[in-house]
């Protein structure tokens, strides 16, 4: 993670939607989506956050739900951890 130089790290989340919903998304987020994939049908985001802290995964959590809904109030999201620096 980066350090933003004011006592915050900026974490990059990856987040994955149904393409179905990506214009939705996209607008919530305020980014488009880096990839889009024909075989699984989703459409992946990069999307970025200051924290104070490392590790902060339950913030993460809380600021996505709070922008898209829980998972399945609309429609389905996911967090790539893996592919994700927080």
């Amino acid at each position: 993670m980066k350090s933003n130089g004011f006592g915050r790290w900026r974490q990059n989340i990856i987040v994955l939607v149904d393409r179905n919903h990506a214009d939705e998304v996209a607008t919530k987020l305020g980014v488009l989506p880096f990839k889009e994939d024909g075989e699984t049908k989703q459409a992946y985001f990069a999307w970025t956050r200051l924290t104070t802290r490392a590790g902060n995964d339950e913030d993460v959590v809380w600021d996505l739900s709070a922008l898209l809904g829980v998972a399945s109030d609309r429609f389905s999201w996911q967090i790539d951890w893996d592919a994700s620096d927080y």
